[in-house]
């Protein structure tokens, strides 16, 4: 399987589990931070999503746990 498409299904499981549990860690924010600046690009589709994700911690919809 090619890196970049372990890497799309792994940031839409993450989303995913975000939206589920309403909580997100440091290490999923890293995760985020680290994917936008990556040399591999992300989709229009992945982008919204990382967006959507810090949209909801900043509105306070998003618990942040360690």
């Amino acid at each position: 399987m090619q890196k970049s498409r372990q890497t799309r299904l792994t940031l839409a499981q993450v989303v995913d589990r975000i939206y589920r549990s309403g909580r997100i860690t440091r290490v999923d924010e890293r995760y985020f931070l680290q994917a936008m600046v990556a040399d591999e690009l992300l989709s229009h589709e992945e982008q919204a999503q990382v967006r959507n994700v810090f949209d909801r911690l900043q509105m306070g919809l998003l618990q942040v746990v360690d």
